[in-house]
């Protein structure tokens, strides 16, 4: 479903001649979408972006890339605020939130699928996988080896308050973009204060590489594995130093739109062993059993197999408790 900006929103087209200080200052554009077409909670925090936080008042705040931006419900309609303003709010709006993809026709695929994916619908419905900028994506997935959720946006959040650019201070906090690429392939590391502030360890030498890498490849080579074949795209990834086929999935999902990729970890992995039983004979996840179960997984839940992925993925986050 294609939603509308209200005529309120459409009015709302001239900005204040300084730069906003709350985020009442900043023009609201309005989208009429029901929840169950939208989850701004379990779409945002579902572990698949790591910048949005929630507010007391039930907005969601976070910066995407390098604009600071704020979304909250009211009803029937989602209301957007950014800063800098986007060029195209409805199109910004439609790509991040994947509204190309009809939830219900998915749903009802979905529950005829399996039990445990029919129980996930029913307890997020509305959850999205999200259209993301896939620089950013394969930026922070640097930092996702052995790591978790919170882990990963703690580095994210240090990193841009070190090294990105600010965007704004709006009602007291302070919004940093996601630091450039030439910044983090230059970073000074081995860096002791900054390993400790942002708890990231290793995976900060792992970021430097692939951030190198991506320079080195020049602009464009990354959003032009769109025009590929998910396989070949897939392949691509796997070429640059500390990406793994998991963080290649991840890439290809959540940044470049192959929705047929599956990431496998240690959930996917865990419920694989269920939903499969002893056509997986591999008792850990070697590079061989990592295919096959994402094989597996296309071959069960189709074309839309990564979109299975992200809800039984929460739906057993959820009930271990995992989200925070």
């Amino acid at each position: 479903m294609k939603p509308s900006p209200s005529s309120e929103g459409r009015q709302l087209t001239l900005w204040p001649a300084q730069k906003p200080t709350t985020w009442a200052e900043i023009p609201a554009v309005r989208f009429e979408l029901p929840p169950t077409e939208l989850s701004l909670g379990a779409s945002l925090n579902c572990g698949q972006a790591f910048r949005w936080v929630p507010s007391t008042d039930g907005a969601w705040t976070g910066v995407v890339w390098d604009r600071a931006i704020r979304l909250r419900r009211s009803g029937d309609f989602v209301e957007l605020r950014s800063y800098p303003s986007l060029p195209d709010p409805e199109a910004w709006f439609s790509a991040y939130f994947r509204l190309d993809v009809d939830l219900k026709a998915l749903y009802s695929q979905f529950r005829r699928a399996h039990p445990y994916l029919a129980e996930a619908i029913s307890l997020f419905p509305g959850l999205r996988v999200l259209g993301q900028p896939p620089m950013e994506v394969i930026l922070s997935y640097a930092l996702s080896v052995n790591n978790s959720v919170p882990r990963i946006s703690r580095a994210i959040e240090v990193l841009s308050r070190r090294f990105g650019h600010h965007i704004a201070t709006l009602d007291g906090v302070s919004y940093q973009a996601f630091p450039r690429l030439e910044v983090l392939a230059g970073l000074n590391l081995p860096d002791p204060d900054l390993t400790a502030e942002t708890g990231a360890g290793w995976r900060l030498e792992n970021l430097k590489r692939v951030a190198g890498a991506l320079l080195a490849r020049g602009e464009g080579w990354l959003t032009g594995l769109r025009a590929r074949p998910y396989e070949d795209a897939w392949a691509e990834l796997m070429t640059l130093p500390g990406i793994g086929p998991k963080i290649a999935d991840c890439v290809c999902l959540f940044g470049l739109r192959f929705d047929e990729a599956v990431p496998v970890d240690t959930h996917i992995w865990a419920l694989a062993r269920e939903l499969f039983g002893p056509v997986i004979s591999a008792r850990t996840l070697t590079p061989a059993a990592y295919r096959l179960v994402s094989r597996l997984y296309r071959e069960k839940f189709g074309p839309f197999a990564g979109w299975a992925q992200e809800y039984l993925y929460h739906w057993r986050r959820v009930k271990l408790g995992r989200v925070g």
